[in-house]
């Protein structure tokens, strides 16, 4: 059963007290093997509900140090530190809202996104429901420093007790698990869901960050980015009104570089020949469907118009792809690859897969790789009537670095 801090733990967290034996436990090992120990050195001082609120506090502040920079003195709830943004990526989002007078988080759940926010839009409204939500959120914008720029208000986001003509900009990150912790792919059932954000605040300058996966054609939006974090797609963001970008419907943004590639690009891509390079598009490249535009852009060529795998004759250096040199090309059968596997020497095996319809796991089940030796990747894939297995050597064409 997922922890649940009922009232009177948030309570103690809050108090002066709480704070005391957060502090003392921050110390603690709290690993699996000691775990009871601390627990049970705690409960000498604590009830069982003090101890247990002080042990998943100090493990949850722990866990949100790669989102945000102050997290060892603010106070969360677990779903809450699930949803919330990696900095890079809330800062990034956040400049949207730069020159703004007012701005309303809608749901604002401990606070992540308005204290990122408040920086930059000037005063900031945030709106949840849930009053123990509300009061880690006031305690930590006050650990930020923000206590007279965000306010905090018991509301329902969809009747907000206020004027929305006095507010300059919406911006909202509806709750996408159910009530038993599980995530849910329907923009329906987020909290709140998705037609019913729009339906009040569609016509206003307005943000929603929706599931990466969310098929966006269905709705009508001024623009989707679509947002990676060191080669991972992080987020989705719908864009509407004044918040949109003019001319562009489709957004990628790399981070930490923060390069961007929009659909206002050249797409003058074509289907060409597998050449001596393989290259993958970032994840949020292939999201945002701008898979033709970075052909363009690095002079590549397509290799089937519905696979998103680009090549070309040269090395190149860019954050939009990752590059393979192609060592190989076999045909897609189980054993001619474990062929040369043991003649090339190559141990372990990555593979990848594009349009072929196998499971990477199923295949590298089968294989046989050579004893000892190097490593390579196989990556199959559908290049427009043929299937392929190619052999290829990952290039280290382009260093990321993340930065605080």
């Amino acid at each position: 059963m997922p922890f649940q801090l009922s009232s009177l733990q948030a309570e103690f967290l809050l108090s002066e007290r709480g704070s005391e034996w957060l502090n003392k436990a921050a110390d603690l090992p709290l690993t699996p093997a000691t775990q009871l120990n601390d627990l049970q050195t705690l409960r000498r001082k604590l009830s069982q509900a003090e101890a247990s609120a002080v042990v998943e506090q100090v493990l949850l502040r722990r866990r949100g140090e790669q989102k945000f920079t102050k997290s060892a003195a603010m106070l969360f709830t677990r779903n809450a530190l699930e949803q919330a943004t990696h900095r890079l990526v809330a800062r990034h989002r956040a400049g949207r809202f730069a020159e703004m007078d007012l701005t309303a988080d809608l749901g604002c759940g401990i606070g992540g996104d308005a204290i990122r926010l408040a920086p930059v839009a000037g005063r900031v409204i945030g709106f949840d429901v849930d009053a123990l939500r509300l009061a880690f959120a006031r305690h930590n914008a006050g650990v930020y420093g923000l206590d007279r720029q965000v306010d905090f208000i018991q509301a329902d986001a969809l009747r907000p007790p206020v004027n929305l003509k006095r507010i300059d900009a919406f911006f909202a990150d509806p709750a996408r698990r159910a009530p038993d912790g599980k995530r849910t792919f329907d923009p329906q059932q987020y909290s709140p869901p998705l037609d019913a954000l729009l339906e009040v605040y569609g016509r206003y300058p307005l943000g929603i960050k929706v599931a990466p996966g969310l098929d966006y054609a269905t709705f009508s939006v001024g623009e989707v980015e679509v947002v990676s974090l060191s080669g991972e797609v992080k987020e989705t963001v719908l864009w509407f009104n004044d918040l949109a970008t003019p001319g562009v419907t489709r957004r990628a943004t790399l981070l930490p570089e923060g390069v961007l590639l929009t659909d206002a690009a050249p797409d003058d891509c074509s289907v060409g020949e597998l050449d001596d390079y393989l290259y993958e598009p970032d994840p949020a490249v292939i999201r945002a469907g701008l898979v033709k535009q970075v052909g363009a852009q690095l002079g590549l060529g397509l290799l089937d118009k519905n696979i998103a795998y680009l090549s070309g004759s040269t090395v190149l250096q860019s954050p939009f792809v990752k590059g393979y040199q192609i060592e190989a090309r076999l045909s897609l059968k189980v054993k001619q690859i474990n062929r040369y596997l043991k003649s090339r020497h190559i141990s372990r095996v990555n593979i990848k897969q594009r349009g072929t319809g196998l499971k990477p796991e199923a295949v590298l089940s089968r294989l046989k790789p050579a004893k000892e030796g190097v490593e390579r990747t196989l990556i199959l894939l559908r290049m427009q009537d043929r299937h392929l297995a190619l052999v290829c050597r990952r290039m280290t064409n382009y260093e990321r670095r993340t930065t605080n």
